[in-house]
């Protein structure tokens, strides 16, 4: 079975993982070939595989933002919808200041930092 493909849907590997009346059986002789496990998305299965400490690659990269008020304090931010919050500031305005449709809101200016 071709690893590369048990995730792209209609391929007749991913037909196995989960349209076939034995798709369990399946499942099991792949994960003993390749390793990983399923994991249930949606009504489909998705095959992740696995490295280190049972950590999936798959996991999403967290972006940082710093964003600089207009006296000069630098705020990291992780969580944009709480820096909003706490802050006052309207979502959308921000949004285009991080993509630099925007030079400035209220002050704040934005710079993209390295991702994880």
């Amino acid at each position: 079975m071709n690893k590369d493909l048990v995730n792209r849907r209609n391929t007749k590997t991913w037909i196995k993982m989960n349209d076939d009346s034995k798709s369990h059986i399946w499942r099991e002789k792949f994960i003993s070939e390749h390793g990983g496990r399923f994991e249930k998305n949606g009504k489909y299965w998705e095959w992740q595989t696995l490295y280190n400490n049972d950590e999936t690659i798959n996991e999403p990269i967290e972006t940082q933002y710093e964003f600089t008020d207009s006296s000069g304090i630098k705020y990291l931010v992780t969580n944009f919808s709480k820096f909003c919050r706490e802050n006052e500031l309207n979502k959308a305005a921000m949004y285009g200041v991080m993509n630099g449709t925007r030079n400035h809101h209220k002050g704040f200016v934005c710079k993209k930092l390295t991702q994880k």
